[in-house]
């Protein structure tokens, strides 16, 4: 029960983060700023987004470090991928599917990286 709790709070965060990231960016846009530049600033937070997630809920864990990384990066990348179909459209290119890639590796990456984070104990 304590871990679909903490996988609640994740996606709530994570929810409340791309919000935010959603809002920002199109803010920038209406404010003049070419919209190339808003999509990587938008691809480059949502990496960090990913890795800071990923990193947290595995060190909270302690183990399996990819198998966390991996059941947190499908939870986002559904939800992504479900926001994409349900607002956007249901056209699904090579570089979408790059893009979820990179972002899922990034958050296999970040879980490993905090599971084998060293104490200061």
């Amino acid at each position: 029960m304590n871990k679909l709790i903490n996988y609640l709070k994740l996606t709530s965060i994570f929810l409340i983060m791309e919000l935010m990231l959603t809002f920002i960016t199109s803010l920038l846009n209406l404010l003049g700023l070419n919209s190339g530049i808003t999509t990587i600033i938008l691809f480059i937070a949502n990496i960090i987004l990913f890795f800071i997630l990923s990193y947290i809920n595995a060190s909270i864990w302690k183990k399996k470090g990819l198998i966390e990384g991996v059941i947190i990066g499908l939870i986002f990348l559904t939800l992504m991928f479900l926001v994409k179909i349900i607002l956007f459209s249901n056209k699904f290119y090579l570089s979408t599917l790059i893009y979820y890639l990179i972002l899922f590796t990034t958050s296999i990456f970040g879980s490993l990286v905090g599971v084998n984070k060293k104490s200061k104990d």
